[in-house]
C-alpha cells in the first residue's frame, strides 16, 4: 500500500552538557534559541534539545527538570536560517518537534508528555510550524489506523477490503496536500512554508506546476532560504517530466547486456508505460500482477511496457529472478545503481513504484496510475 520513498524532513535527534535550570547562563549563548518549559510530574527527568546535522544528530543542550521547570539554550551562531529541532526525553518516545530561527524564545507547556504540548513564541516561524504540525498529526493518526486496517485485510487475503482501505488512504493524502497548499498560500512570508514546499517537492505525484506557482508566491526573503532553493531544484526537474511534456529519451543496459533506447521501444507502440520498480520493493511486487493482466489484455492492441529497475549493485540475479517469478514479459533495463540510477534521476523518481504513461508521440499523458485508473487511461489512449 505504501510507496518505498525518500521522504520527509522531520527526522532529527541530538546532545550537550547537563546544567540545572537555575544555573543556566542563557545570555552567554550566541544567537540563542531559548526554550523555557514546564512539565507536570517530571521532576528529575532530563530533557534535551537536539538537531540533525547531515545524517548525524547533535545535542544542543540539556537540562534536568526541577520544580516542573526546565530551560534550554542552543548556541545558533552557526545557523543562518531556521532549523528543525527536537525536544526529547532521552531513551523514550516522548518528543516534540520545533522549527525556529536564531534569537528566538519559545515557551513550552506540557502535561505528562511533550507530545501535544502547547507552544508559544513571538516568532511566526515557531507558531506557524507548531500549528501546522498539530493538524498534520491528526492525519498521522488516521494513517496509522488505515495501515493497521490494511495489514489486517492482507492477512485475511481480503482484496476487497484492501482496495477500500487503499482508496481511503490516497484520499487522505489528497486532503493532506490541500492542507499544505492552503498553509503556503496564506503564509507567504513564513519560513514554515519553505519547509512544507520542500517536503512536497519530494513527492513525485505532486503537481509540479502548482508547486512552482506556490514557490513564486513566497516572499523574496523566504525564497532565498536553502529549503526553498532545494525545493525549486526538485520542482524544476519534475517540470521536465510533468504531464504534457515530451518524455526525455534514454538508453540503458538490458538483462542480456545489450543497450536499449526508450525511443526504439516507443516507435513500436501506441502507448508506452515506463515502469520504475525493483526486486526489493514490496509495493512494486504487489502491484505487478495487475500490470501483467493489463499487459496481456492490451499488448496486442499497441501497449508496450519498459521496466526500469532500481536494483542495487551486484543484484543482477535478484532482478532477473523477480522478472521471471512475476511473469514480467515486457522489455527491461537497469544500470543496477539503486537510487543513483541515471534514468531514475533523469525522471526525478523519488519513490517506487513509479509509472509514466506515454502516448505514441512520446508525450507524458499520465503518471503513477494504479489498477482500474491505469487500465482506463490505457484504453483512452489506444482509442485516440
Amino acid at each position: 500500500m505504501m510507496k518505498i520513498s525518500l521522504r520527509f524532513v522531520l527526522i532529527l535527534f541530538w546532545v550537550v552538557g547537563l546544567v540545572s535550570c537555575g544555573q543556566k547562563k542563557v545570555a552567554e549563548k550566541k544567537g540563542a534559541i531559548v526554550v523555557k518549559g514546564s512539565m507536570e510530574n517530571a521532576d528529575g527527568k532530563v530533557v534535551e534539545l537536539v538537531k540533525a546535522s547531515g545524517r548525524k544528530t547533535v545535542k544542543l543542550d540539556q537540562d534536568t527538570i526541577e520544580g516542573g521547570r526546565f530551560v534550554l539554550a542552543a548556541d545558533t551562531s552557526k545557523f543562518n536560517e531556521p532549523a528543525v529541532l527536537m525536544l526529547q526525553i532521552p531513551n523514550s518516545p516522548d518528543r516534540l518537534f520545533l522549527f525556529a530561527e536564531p534569537d528566538t524564545e519559545i515557551e513550552i507547556t506540557a502535561k505528562n508528555s511533550l507530545q501535544g504540548a502547547e507552544v508559544k513564541s513571538a516568532s511566526p516561524t515557531v507558531t506557524g510550524f507548531a500549528g501546522y504540525l498539530k493538524e498534520l498529526n491528526q492525519f498521522r493518526n488516521k494513517e496509522m489506523q488505515l495501515q493497521q486496517a490494511y495489514t489486517t485485510a492482507r492477512q485475511k487475503q481480503d482484496q476487497q477490503e484492501m482496495d477500500r482501505v487503499e482508496k481511503e488512504y490516497f484520499a487522505l493524502q489528497d486532503e493532506k496536500t490541500r492542507l499544505a497548499y492552503k498553509f503556503i498560500e496564506k503564509n507567504k512570508d513564513n519560513y514554515t512554508s519553505a519547509l512544507i514546499l520542500s517536503d512536497l517537492s519530494f513527492n513525485q505525484d505532486a503537481d509540479a506546476k502548482k508547486l512552482k506557482e506556490l514557490y513564486d508566491k513566497l516572499s523574496p526573503e523566504v525564497k532565498k532560504s536553502s529549503m526553498a532553493q532545494d525545493a525549486l531544484q526538485r520542482i524544476e526537474l519534475n517540470l521536465k517530466t510533468a504531464i504534457g511534456m515530451k518524455a526525455p529519451d534514454f538508453e540503458a543496459p538490458t538483462p542480456d547486456g545489450k543497450t536499449l533506447k526508450m525511443s526504439d521501444v516507443l516507435k513500436n507502440s501506441k502507448v508506452l508505460i515506463l515502469d520504475f520498480w525493483a526486486s526489493w520493493c514490496k509495493p512494486c511486487r504487489r502491484e505487478n500482477p495487475y500490470v501483467v493482466e493489463i499487459y496481456k489484455k492490451y499488448h496486442s492492441k499497441g501497449l508496450e511496457i519498459l521496466g526500469v529497475s532500481l536494483d542495487k549493485p551486484g543484484a543482477r540475479e535478484a532482478w532477473l529472478k523477480a522478472i521471471k517469478d512475476d511473469g514480467l514479459t515486457w522489455k527491461h533495463v537497469s544500470h543496477l545503481q539503486y537510487w543513483q540510477d541515471p534514468v531514475a534521476r533523469l525522471y526525478g523518481v523519488q519513490s517506487i513504484p513509479s509509472t509514466f504513461i506515454l502516448d505514441k508521440d512520446g508525450v507524458i499523458r499520465a503518471k503513477n496510475l494504479r489498477r482500474e485508473k491505469l487500465e482506463a487511461k490505457i484504453k483512452e489512449l489506444l482509442n485516440e
